[in-house]
């Protein structure tokens, strides 16, 4: 299966006793006891949610409907929303601090 890569702004959060890897781009979170465990959930989160949406072809319906665009020529290309300026404003709960953003890839399946 060919696939395209990506770069997602993700943002770091410590809460409690946890790190939280937050993706606003897939409205995607998994957290973790520290901020390695965190990315690797957070990695294992996105696999799931890319097999899922691909298995039900969804895929370009969920990705335009959380504000993605699609360049369908010469190559297929994906490009998520800017979210940086909003992570600040979405992350604010009580008991929780933004550690920062980092950029990590993911490969999105094209069939």
């Amino acid at each position: 299966m060919k696939s395209i890569n990506v770069k997602l702004d993700v943002a770091l959060i410590k809460e409690s006793n946890f790190y939280i890897a937050y993706a606003p781009a897939l409205e995607l979170t998994a957290y973790g006891k520290s901020i390695k465990e965190a990315k690797k959930n957070f990695e294992e989160v996105v696999a799931i949610f890319f097999e899922e949406v691909t298995s039900n072809d969804k895929l370009f319906d969920v990705l335009l409907e959380l504000g993605w665009t699609l360049k369908k020529l010469p190559e297929p290309k994906f490009t998520p929303p800017h979210v940086k300026r909003r992570l600040s404003q979405r992350v604010n709960p009580p008991n929780s601090r933004l550690i920062g953003t980092s950029s990590q890839q993911v490969s999105i399946p094209v069939l």
